[in-house]
Order: C-alpha cells, then structure tokens, then sequence
C-alpha cells in the first residue's frame, strides 16, 4: 500500500483532531470513575454490581483492540476512525440519557468497543501523516501528551460536575466534544491528500473483488479467540480481584482464558495466512520487547494509582481532593513528552530506557515510604514526579519503537496489538496482581482494620512495582543498537528503514495474493 505525501498544514490539522479523540477517550475513564459513588445512590447499585461501569468498558475495550486495528488496516483508518466515533457519540448519548443500572453498564461496554477501534485507527494516522522522522517523534509526543492531558483533566471534570451539576454531565461533555470532532472529521480528513485510506482489495482477472481475500485478511479464527480470550482473561481478574481468588467461576474462567490465549497463539503461528498478530512481530525482538516493556510501564501506572488512591483516602483526603493530588503526574507526563522527542534525536533508546527504570523505581521507593498525611509534600510529590518521568519515557519510546515504525500496511494491526499490550499489562499485572500482593500482606498483619496493616499492604504493592522496574531495567540491556531515532533515512519511513537489524525477519508477503496485489501492498 503506497502511502501519500501530506503537507504539514493537512499533518498537523490531522494530528489535532486525532489527538483530541485520543484525550477525551482517556479523560472519559477518569470522570467515570470519580463520578461512582454519586452513580450509585442515583442509579442504586449495590457494591457488587457498581465495579461493572468500569469493567463493562474493559472486557470491551481489551477484547476489541486487535481487531480494531486489523479492520482499520482493511477499510481504512480514516473510515474506521470516524465509524468508531460515531458507536462511541451513540453509546455516550444512552449512558447521559439512561435512568436503568443495566443500560448504563450496556452503554459503557459500546463505548469500549468504540474506542478499541477509534484509538488504533488516530495512533496510525499519527504516524500515517508524518513521513519525516524527525516530525513524526514530535507528533507521537504530542500524541502522548494528548493521553496526559486526559488523566490529568478527566478526573477533575468528573469531579467538578458530580459536585456542582450532575454525574450525566461527564457523559454530555464527551457527547458534545466528541460529536463536534466527528463533524469536522467527516469534512476534512475525508480528502484525497490525507493517509489512511483502504488498502487496494484483491481482484481477479475480470475486476471483481476477491472475497475469500478480505475473509483471509480478517482472520476469522484469530479474530474470535482473541476476542474470546481477552474478554474472559480481564473478566476473571476484575472479578477475583472483587469477589475473591478462590471462587469457582473466578478460577474456571481464568483457566478458560489461558487456554484459549495458547490456542490463539498456535493458530497464529501454525495456521492463519494473514494472523491478526503478525508473525514478524514475534521473531522482532525489539519490537516484541518494546510490547514487553508496555504491559510493565501500564502495570506499574495503573498498579501505582490504584494503591495511590487508596492510600490518600484512607489519610483522610476526599476523592475530589485525591484527584487533584494526581496533577503533578499528569503535569510531569505532559512535560516528559515534550522534552523526550528532543532527547531521542541525540540518545539512544536503550540508554534512555536504562536510566529511566531506575527513576521510575526511585519514585515508587518514596511512595512506599509514606506513613500518613504529612508525607505528601515531603515523599508522595516527588514520588510521583519522579515515577511517572520514567514511566512515561518508557512509554513514549515503546510507541517509537513498536507503532511508529510499523509497516504501513499494518500500522493499525500493530497499534491494536501494542495497546492490547498496555491494556493487559495495566489489568493483569498493575491490579490484579498487586492487589494480591497487597491484600494478602494486610491480612497477614492483622487485616483492614488496622491501619498499620493497611499501609504493610500498601508498601508490598509499590515494592511489587519495584520488582517490576527492576525486570524493565534488566530487559533493556537487549535492545539493539539502533540508529538515533531522526536521523534523515532515505525514502519513505518503513519497518526496514527505521531499524535495518530487523530487515531479516520481515514477514513475505502471503502466498495466496496475486502479483497485482502483492505490489499495491508493498
């Protein structure tokens, strides 16, 4: 698939739109959760049923993302783009309008599938509509930023409109943003000078479209038991993580999910002609390490937040008041992505990633050393300053690393898989995980009653993070020596051109395309 010369006007118009999709998709998960206790007494959960509003929207969104990013590949990113705006205005709409505790959870769940298609298809355009190298790390910084932005922002709206107006609120400012995203995108990104338009399909001799090519391409098999798999694997930790490891239907559907996630890997690795996991992803190690590296970055993020949160209501600070406590994160992530597309185009990655785990890792040891409502300024601050500087370092280069260079034909599949990646790692590792690890110390040391118990529990969680940092560290001695992201490379930007070691491992092109096809794709 050839790619097209965009003028930086088209570039950059491109990248505010995408980006802006991008932070209120992010700021929509943060004002939803701050809103769950006003939710409740409105709507009248129980606590059991509460935790749906947001595990509704991640069974989805986790189950969804490779095929969202397989479909954009296919039909193009600008359409998928738009489609997924469209599913995710509609979904909003019913869950501001809804007066039904189940609806809201089936509105919730619609907006995850929306936006497991809407954020692979903006990430790909990111990277679609910036040949030069040098432009295209700046874009993804300010596409990092832009997912800053949205942690920083969304749980303060949240918080302001479920204590001044109404928790439907959070929901109707994401309606009219959004919807007003959508009316500019279908006026300006649907021209011939913009990427992310469809791949040329297959066709015979005659000019027909050959079907059993896009039916191959959509991968029916990979596609169902990721789909499958991913939804049982974050529905069995949400739930173990609130009802308990040792219920049956918690175990049984985890032992479900692990082996249905080894079915998908056989089938991709054995049978799929076009695997919606593409095969060079697995023999790139970069590539691979740079996923890696993502499931532990989002599991010490959403790991450390949650065991933050906890932490800082159990002194005594109110939720809107924690929340506020969290802008120094999101504030230093914003910064972070500014100043690191500088600094790649004179270091290398790997020693940006390995100066940067030992950061991280310092941060979280000040978290785990607070005792009570006085250490904020004294070790929570800087913790968070500090943790967060190395985390988001470690994300901005895994995006380099992993999307930006993807081939760009696969550039969605790729983004859907990177943030699978980020998705797991977060729900997987940074809270089920950790919430073992917490919840196991407390009741060892004389259960939640006690505070001196809970915050044993809360050291041994950011200590599991540590633990994780120093793994990051430990993987990153592997990273290749790669050319500076930045330097001028000839020709248009692909896989090979970014990063020549891993030339070798390029999938061919599959056997069961013509010759035409082969050459539209290439």
């Amino acid at each position: 698939m050839a790619t097209k010369s965009v003028g930086k006007g088209a570039a950059v118009a491109t990248l505010a739109i995408v980006c802006l999709v991008f932070f209120i998709d992010i700021a929509n998960l943060g004002m939803a959760n701050i809103a769950l206790p006003t939710i409740q007494k409105d709507l009248g959960y129980d606590e059991g049923s509460l935790q749906w509003i947001l595990t509704a929207y991640a069974l989805t969104f986790g189950g969804f993302l490779m095929v969202g990013g397989r479909v954009g590949d296919i039909f193009g990113q600008r359409v998928t783009l738009v489609a997924g705006m469209t599913l995710f205005n509609g979904s909003t709409l019913l869950c501001a309008l809804v007066n039904d505790k189940v609806a809201l959870v089936v509105g919730r769940a619609i907006q995850g599938i929306a936006a497991a298609f809407t954020i692979p298809a903006a990430q790909s355009m990111v990277a679609l509509s910036f040949e030069d190298p040098k432009s295209r790390v700046r874009a993804f910084g300010v596409w990092g930023a832009s997912g800053s932005s949205g942690f920083v922002f969304g749980p303060i709206f949240g918080g302001l409109f479920t204590s001044l107006v109404t928790w439907r609120w959070i929901f109707w400012l994401s309606l009219i943003i959004e919807g007003a995203l959508e009316i500019v995108a279908l006026v300006f990104l649907f021209t011939d000078n913009l990427p992310g338009a469809p791949a040329s399909p297959a066709k015979d001799d005659n000019g027909r479209i050959i079907w059993s090519d896009l039916t191959t391409r959509l991968d029916p098999a990979g596609t169902c038991l990721s789909i499958v798999a991913l939804i049982l694997l974050v529905y069995g930790l949400t739930t173990g993580n609130v009802h308990g490891w040792d219920k049956a239907d918690v175990i049984a559907t985890l032992v479900v999910s692990v082996v249905l996630l080894a079915a998908f890997a056989f089938v991709q690795l054995r049978f799929s002609a076009d695997p919606i996991l593409p095969r060079y992803l697995w023999n790139d190690r970069i590539k691979m390490l740079g996923c890696l590296m993502a499931a532990l970055t989002y599991a010490i993020w959403q790991g450390s937040n949650y065991l933050l949160t906890l932490e800082l209501q159990s002194f005594g600070f109110s939720p809107l008041s924690t929340a506020l406590r969290f802008l120094p994160l999101g504030i230093t992530a914003m910064c972070v992505n500014f100043v690191i597309p500088v600094a790649i185009q004179h270091v290398q990655a790997r020693t940006l990633l390995l100066i940067s785990w030992p950061v991280c890792a310092g941060g979280l040891a000040l978290l785990a050393a607070m005792a009570d409502k006085g250490d904020y300024w004294r070790l929570c601050l800087p913790g968070e300053v500090l943790y967060i500087a190395g985390v988001g370092t470690i994300y901005f280069v895994g995006n380099i690393k992993v999307v930006a260079t993807a081939k760009a034909e696969q550039q969605g599949t790729v983004s859907g898989v990177y943030n699978m990646f980020l998705n797991i790692g977060g729900a997987v590792l940074g809270v089920a995980v950790l919430t073992v690890i917490s919840d196991s110390v407390t009741s060892n040391q004389g259960g939640k009653g006690s505070e001196s118990a809970r915050l044993d529990g809360y050291r041994a969680g950011y200590y599991g993070t540590i633990a994780m940092a120093v793994i990051g560290f430990v993987a990153s001695f592997f990273f290749y020596d790669e050319p500076v992201p930045g330097e001028k490379i000839e020709g248009p930007v692909t896989q090979e051109s970014a990063d020549p070691s891993i030339k070798e491992n390029r999938e061919e092109t599959p056997e069961y395309l013509d010759e035409e096809t082969k050459a539209d794709r290439l």
